[in-house]
């Protein structure tokens, strides 16, 4: 069965763009804006998962290191401004 697509109701934009922004449901929106609001969550929770997931922590401590001994190599540039 396949759905069609149609436009967000009010109620659902509100639940999406709360989604998105990571802010909390508003309990007085509609049913169908708590579906919405639910799968934009749990989709964008799965995605930094997978992120974390391949991100290496062994990796993550040999380049915090290179990258503060490298930012310290590099003299500051001075602004015309000063």
């Amino acid at each position: 069965m396949q759905k069609q697509n149609r436009p967000l109701t009010y109620d659902e934009r509100k639940a999406a763009e709360a989604a998105f922004r990571g802010a909390p449901f508003d309990s007085q929106l509609s049913e169908s804006a708590r579906k919405v609001y639910l799968g934009i969550s749990s989709a964008m929770a799965n995605k930094r998962n997978e992120a974390f997931q391949e991100f290496d922590l062994s990796q993550s401590a040999t380049m915090a290191k290179r990258a503060s001994t490298e930012s310290r190599a590099r003299p500051r540039a001075k602004s015309t401004l000063w």
